[in-house]
Formats: structure tokens, sequence, C-alpha cells
């Protein structure tokens, strides 16, 4: 089982960025060195490009010192949780150098900590850490030791069931070499979390070669891949039932090796594999083919997943029906099933959305992943197509739902991102109360914070389009010349961003800066949500100094066409007011309530900073509301300050805090939506509302086998969900 990679294993390529490796895999065979660069393939389809995180350097007030903290404190601990839970233990049984104990099970467990390792890799882009990079160094040899003479790589399905360190006990159809690509949707989940996993090891490795030029993790995620094109060759059927995250991962594989392989093979996994999960609420609309998919059904997690591995194929590939399909799925969400924070999933069974306006906020589930998931789809959308809007819902994932999953401490995390809840049946991170563990949602948040460079730039072959406003610096290569670019910004508590333009030689070019859409009038690009006043604020871009005047939007970005010379400096300046968003008619949940917005910044209440109930104040319509920046509160944040009404019609004083920073001071009451009309409190809410309060102990297990780790007793939770399914 064990297998030692020589010193002297190296990869190669084709010379061209459409070629492909030469010849079947050749695991453990030495290959020829090879002088390709990650970055050189180019999405013919589309309408921008990325920018690599590891062009990008971030030093920012707001994004710097999370990226400090999720290297310094939070990558350390949750490896420290995967050493306790056994995760570690597990590959060195099966590298051979662990004589005794017995693999633990787990769903998944290999995910976590490629996860971890991707996060890893962005914060090594962003600053060394020697002690780091060893580690990483360490938990690859393991991986290399451990990994199959095939390239096969997952801990669950190495050893045979009859194997002496093998489990005495376990669920059926989640262990043993047996099961290796085995379990169709008829008998789901058997053999889980194969591909799912996979394509973590493929965005692991991508990351970790891009950020230090190692190719040693790389070596190891091609072994695998190579594995699976031998398993499910193009252009014959995949009977296995899994996850399609295995397309993100060849896709970034394919990006950083120039092997089409693996782009043909993300194609046909995404066009063909199943990647719905029971029980189904859609009547399997998320079982069928992606390019025949019209509304957005399934597993929240699964599906965003999915739709972003589809809109990478629409960039490299010619796929109209798919095209077609993604923006139906996208209005889908955006028009009629997205929580105002960016929120994605529920309030339904097993993790799925509901049905069109059923938000409510309350039993939503909003899992860190699918938030974030939902991100990273829209950074792809922004990319084929070259439109902000989708910049627009990148922008409020990364600073609210995206965000609200981690503490500020960095070690305690949610798994369900509520919009309200009360102090009673609180125990956990499903039901509003972060917690240390390790399963998906941990292993996600820290990429996600630590990897934010990836969202914030891209380009054509015109210009250069900024999409974030983060301080910091890049290098741009454009056809032309190479452009550096340096940002300085307070966002986003403030609206003043200053861009210092430093091309390697003068040249022309464009700097589209992206005009947000709350500066134009609106929450969201959709109608599900609208501010009270639709009218947008009188943001100013500057060109030297001098005021530019722009007539109109392309597509959401100011294109700002000249002859740039090194020291050019542009200036954004984007008023932050502070909006009340109301939710469309049709959302019975959100009816005669308010939210308050600022900038990108949704905000809410809670109960520990106050000698009342949140739940129950009453903000009139005519209540005048201030901001104000509190540097020791909450690690430095910009409240919101006003009068409400309680009791009736006596006066309080409030304040609201950034939704992502609730529940870091204790466990209390949290609204996102405030009570203006006060019938509302009279009526009960509402006796048209289409969803009742859940009992938390069931929120606990409700879908939660999409995990790797349970939080709570293994035992204790294998029982509980063969009892759900």
């Amino acid at each position: 089982m064990k297998r030692l990679f020589s010193v002297l294993f190296l990869l190669t390529v084709a010379g061209s960025t459409g070629g492909s490796m030469a010849g079947d895999s050749l695991i453990g065979k030495a290959r020829a060195s090879y002088s390709y660069k990650p970055g050189e393939v180019k999405a013919r389809l589309s309408s921008l490009n990325e920018v690599p995180f590891d062009k990008v350097r971030i030093d920012d007030l707001f994004w710097a010192p999370r990226i400090e903290r999720t290297q310094d404190v939070t990558i350390p601990d949750v490896l420290r949780i995967a050493e306790e839970q056994g995760k570690v233990d597990n590959l060195r049984i099966i590298a051979g150098r662990k004589k005794t104990g017995r693999i633990r099970v787990y769903n998944s467990p290999d995910s976590d900590i490629w996860k971890i390792m991707e996060a890893a890799s962005y914060t090594l882009a962003w600053r060394e850490d020697t002690d780091l990079a060893q580690k990483l160094d360490e938990l690859i040899s393991l991986y290399a030791e451990a990994q199959a003479d095939d390239g096969y790589i997952n801990q669950m399905y190495m050893l045979p069931v009859d194997h002496p360190q093998s489990p005495e006990k376990y669920r059926q159809g989640r262990y043993g070499r047996e099961l290796q690509f085995e379990g169709t949707i008829d008998e789901w989940a058997k053999g889980i979390g194969q591909l799912y996993s996979s394509g973590h090891l493929f965005e692991a490795a991508a990351a970790h070669y891009r950020a230090t030029g190692k190719r040693n993790f790389l070596q190891i995620a091609i072994g695998m891949a190579d594995r699976i094109y031998r398993e499910f060759p193009p252009g014959e059927p995949i009977n296995y039932a899994d996850h399609p995250q295995a397309g993100i991962g060849l896709i970034k594989l394919y990006e950083v090796t120039g092997d089409r392989k693996y782009l043909q093979l993300a194609d046909h996994i995404v066009h063909h594999g199943h990647h719905g999960r029971p029980p189904d609420l859609g009547n399997r609309e998320s079982w069928k083919p992606i390019e025949q998919q019209r509304k957005a059904w399934g597993h929240a997690v699964r599906i965003n997943y999915l739709y972003s591995a589809a809109t990478d194929l629409c960039r490299y590939l010619d796929q109209p029906n798919t095209r077609a399909a993604l923006d139906s799925l996208w209005h889908s969400i955006v028009d009629r099933r997205i929580y105002v924070t960016g929120g994605i999933g529920g309030p339904a069974h097993a993790e799925q959305l509901a049905d069109d306006y059923v938000l409510d906020n309350r039993s939503c589930y909003c899992e860190c992943c699918s938030n974030i998931a939902h991100g990273q789809w829209n950074h792809r959308l922004n990319l084929l197509y070259g439109d902000a809007a989708y910049a627009d819902m990148v922008e409020i994932e990364a600073y609210n739902a995206g965000l609200a999953g981690i503490s500020l401490k960095g070690t305690e995390y949610f798994y369900a991102n509520k919009l309200a809840v009360g102090k009673q049946g609180r125990s956990g991170p499903h039901s509003g109360v972060r917690k240390r563990y390790l399963f998906c949602c941990p292993a996600k948040l820290p990429g996600f914070v630590a990897g934010i460079s990836r969202w914030i730039y891209a380009r054509d072959a015109r210009g250069l389009y900024v999409n974030l406003y983060v301080s910091g610096s890049a290098t741009i290569d454009l056809p032309d010349c190479s452009v550096g670019l340096t940002q300085k910004t307070s966002f986003p508590w403030k609206g003043l961003v200053a861009i210092t333009v430093e091309p390697n030689h003068p040249g022309t070019f464009d700097l589209c800066l992206r005009i947000p859409g709350w500066a134009q009038g609106r929450p969201f690009p959709s109608d599900l949500y609208r501010f009270d006043d639709a009218s947008g604020v009188d943001w100013i871009v500057k060109i030297n100094g001098d005021i530019m005047e722009v007539t109109d939007l392309d597509k959401g970005y100011v294109r700002v066409s000249r002859l740039w010379k090194s020291g050019d400096r542009v200036e954004l300046r984007l008023p932050m007011p502070v909006r009340r968003i109301y939710a469309c008619e049709n959302v019975k949940h959100d009816r005669g309530s308010v939210t308050l917005m600022r900038g990108p910044i949704v905000y809410c209440l809670e109960g520990v900073d106050h000698d009342f109930s949140v739940l129950s104040m009453v903000l009139p319509k005519d209540a005048k509301i201030d901001a104000e920046h509190n540097e020791d509160l909450l690690n430095g944040v910009t409240v919101l300050n006003g009068q409400g009404l309680t009791e009736g019609d006596r006066p309080v004083e409030f304040v609201a805090v950034p939704y992502y920073a609730w529940q870091n001071r204790g466990v209390d009451e949290m609204t996102v939506w405030i009570v203006e009309d006060p019938n509302m409190l009279s009526s009960g809410g509402g006796s048209d509302m289409p969803m009742k309060d859940p009992d938390p102990a069931n929120l606990v297990t409700s879908g939660t086998i999409s995990a790797s780790c349970p939080m709570a007793s293994p035992n204790l939770f294998r029982t509980r969900m063969d009892d759900k399914l």
C-alpha cells in the first residue's frame, strides 16, 4: 500500500495550452521537466479572465488581520482537531507508519484536511511561514506514502474491510477498498465522498503549486485525477453517484497543468455524473443533466458547486444550452430564494432550497459552505459575462453571509446561519451558537477568508477590472504591458478608494471600476429586495484630481480608457448612507419588517446591546438612524444608532451591528429583520406564515450527512442519522 515518490519525479505537459500529456498515466515513473507556468491557460469563451491570487497582495485594515489570524490561529487549530479526531492517524495506518490502532470512520475526512491545506497555501502566498510550510510538506509526504500505486487516495476506501486495522464497526456502505467508486443513486449513500474529496484535493494542490512553486502535492493530485480518468473515461456512462466538486477541482488542475484531459474529464463528470441525492424536494429537477435544469432544486451546497463547475466549463467550451440553464438557475435563486444576507438554503428538509419566496428567518439553513459556494459561482459568472451584477453578489457574500460563519477569534464556527433567533433551544452551530469543531464548514471558511484575493480583480484583452475594494497591490499582465495597481481604501466602513496605476511602460488600456448596486439604488441585482428610496448616491470618479464625466455604465462598470503612465491616480468616492431594505411582498416572513444596510454591510440587532427584546422592537418609518465607527467594539465596526419603540410606545435607544459579527459576545437574541409595522406584533407575525419554528434538536441532525464529521458523539450521530434516513 505504501508508495514513495522519487525526488526526481517531475511533471510534463505539452508546450501549448491546448496540448495534453503524452500517453497514459505515468504513476510512479519519472517524467521530463517542463517550463509551463500556471495561469497561461486562457478561457477563450469568457468575457474576463481571473487574476490569480498569487498576483495579488492584500494590505487592508479589514482583510489583512483576518488572513493573519487564519494563518496564525485558525489553521493550526483545525489541524489539531484533525489530529484529535484521528484523521491524520488514519493516513499513518494506511501508509504503514502506525502499526497499532484502527481506522476511525468519517464522511470525507480527507476533504477537511485538503481544504485546510488549500487555505494554508493562500496564506503562504500572502506571507511566508516556514513552520506552516513544513507542516504542509509533512502532510504531503504522508499522503504520498499512503497513495496507492494506481493513484487512488481516500482514507475511507483504501484498506479492505478484513484488514486488522480496519474498524470493527462502521455504517454499511461507508468503508472499505471494495467500495472504490461504487454506489449508485439508488444505493445512496454507499461509497459517498470520493469525487467530492478528490475535487478538494485538486483545488488544494493547484493552490499549493501556485503559492509555492512546489510540485510534490500536485503529483498526488495528478495521480488521483488519472485514476478517475481511467475509471470514468469520457464517452462511457457514469453509474457512481457523488458530488460535483470534482468538476471544480479538475478545472483548477487543468489551469495549472495545461492538460486538456482534465478539462475533458470535468466536462464528462459535470454533464454525465449523478449529483443529486435523496430525499428530493423538486420533482428530481436536480437529478437532470445540468443543461436541462431550469429551477434550482436540491442540496444547497451541491447545486452551487455544480453551477460553479458548469460555469467554468462554459468559459472554456462552447456550451450554449448550459449557459441558458445557468441563467435560469441564477434567476431562480437571486430573484426568489436567497436571504438578504446572501444566505442560501432552506427552510427545507435535508439542507435543500425551499420553494419560491419561502424565506423563514428563524428556520433557515444557510450553511456556511452554501453561502461561500454561491459567492464562488457568482465570481465565475462575472468572469463569464463581464457583468458587475454578479460581482455585487460576491460582495454581499464576502461581507455578510460568507463571513458570518467564523468567529472573530478564528476558532469557532456556525454551520447554519440564522437571521433571527431567541435564547431558547440554542446549543450548537446549527442553532445559532458558534463552536470549535471540524467538518465541512470549519474547513471551508479559512480558505474563503485567506483566498479573498481571488475575487478582487479580473482582466480582458482591453484592460483591468476592479470588483472588490480592498487595500493592497496587484501585478496584472495585459497583452501590451504589465500593470501594477496599488489600492488604498477603508472599505467597507468608508467609501473612498484611491488606485495608483503603474504600467511598466506607458500604454493604452481600460481600467474598469465596479459601481456597486447599493450605490446605484438597489441592494440586490433583482427585485427580491429594494431600498425605501431607489435613487443612487452621488458617486464621483477622479483621474489625477480631475472629476471624470460619466454618462453611462458598461455592465455596471465605469470604464476609464486612456494612455496610462506610471503614477496615474484614480479616486472613487462612494457615499454610504444608511438605507432601509424591504422584501418583495411575496416574502410573507418579511412583511411589515425592515432591514438596515450601509455600504455592503447588512446589520442586525443583538440582545446583548439592549435591555429589551430586539425581536419585538418597532422601528418607526421616520426614525433617524446615524452611523458611528467604534474601534473598540467587535474588532472595530461601524454601528448604527437610533430610537425605536417597545412595549407599545415606550421610546428606546438601539444599536445595530454588522450581521457578520453577531454572536461573538455570548448567546442572546438576534434579528436581521426589524418590525416596522406594529400590527405584526399583535397578529403574532401573521397567520399565513408557511413554516413553523423547527425543533432545534431536529436541526442538528437534519441533513448533516453532507458534512464529514459530526461535532457531537459519532455513535450518537450515526444512530440519529440511521433513524432519520
